[in-house]
């Protein structure tokens, strides 16, 4: 029988953005720990809809699950983007203890990336330069895109152009979008991609079947969180890649049309004692609301 290791997820730590907490409990199901974001604050349609991220840790490798209407391949439905499509951006995870809200304390040693989907422009991916390494990265360098994928390039410039929502606009929190700018930076360019890293491992890349396989279940959040066929998706990764403390975890579609965070306690190695994991609730999560696109005129 494999040992599973849960993870609970709290506040925003003191110094990201001291983020105003409130009192919903997390969502624990099967060993996983699920972020829940709004259901209708996507722009460009449930095509750029970001639903759900749900973690795991299971005998030494973690798992990380999305319930998306983009998928890794992105849409070409703007053939003269950076590199002829838009594509999910890089998962970030923040074990600093500060904000990320400029581009250099990405810098930090404690920050990591994570590459999944090869067709974005991560790490200069170009139709002239082709780079579709993926794999977790440290010691990186990022680059904000969404203004060269037609999308405004800061949280503020979200605001501006009237998509936000009060409601689960950031999953659990239940906040105002303020609270992500605090966090993220109020009017700076949103970093979406690694620019440079050090490979630290691989990833496997993995698809719904394989997920559930492991215990995932985004319908058990209600209707809208899956819709079937291959809008679920993931990867998986040795743990004793990454530090075992509390981390910030985020993630933007290259366009900004959309982004999730969730907020983890104890690190991807943290086991809990088996009689204790009723101890582990109190997850809060981030749902970075989307940012609309600007059409090229």
């Amino acid at each position: 029988m494999k040992m599973m290791n849960t993870f609970a997820v709290g506040a925003f730590f003191g110094t990201l953005g001291m983020i105003p907490m409130t009192a919903n409990a997390a969502t624990l199901y099967n060993g996983w720990q699920y972020a829940t974001d709004n259901l209708s604050d996507a722009d460009g349609g449930t095509q750029y809809d970001m639903r759900s991220m749900a973690i795991s840790t299971i005998g030494g490798t973690t798992y990380v699950a999305m319930s998306n209407g983009m998928r890794p391949g992105g849409t070409t439905d703007f053939g003269d983007a950076i590199n002829g499509r838009i594509s999910l951006g890089d998962l970030f995870l923040n074990f600093s203890g500060h904000n990320l809200d400029s581009a250099a304390k990405f810098n930090d040693p404690m920050v990591y990336g994570i590459r999944f989907d090869s067709t974005n422009d991560s790490f200069g991916n170009l139709s002239a330069t082709p780079n579709a390494m993926l794999g977790v990265f440290g010691g990186i360098t990022t680059a904000a895109l969404s203004a060269l994928n037609f999308g405004p390039d800061s949280i503020d410039g979200y605001n501006t152009l009237g998509n936000g929502r009060t409601v689960d606009a950031m999953g659990d929190l239940q906040s105002t979008l303020g609270d992500v700018s605090d966090y993220l930076g109020r009017d700076k360019s949103v970093e979406t991609n690694i620019a440079s890293g050090r490979k630290l491992g691989d990833i496997v890349i993995l698809d719904r079947a394989a997920l559930e396989a492991q215990g995932l279940d985004f319908a058990h959040l209600g209707g809208g969180y899956d819709t079937g066929g291959d809008t679920v998706f993931g990867f998986s990764f040795s743990s004793s890649l990454l530090p075992s403390s509390d981390f910030t975890a985020h993630l933007f579609e290259e366009c900004n049309n959309d982004g999730i965070a969730i907020m983890v306690r104890g690190g991807t190695t943290a086991v809990p004692e088996p009689g204790n994991i009723a101890l582990l609730l109190g997850m809060s999560v981030a749902g970075v609301g989307c940012v609309a696109r600007r059409r090229r005129k």
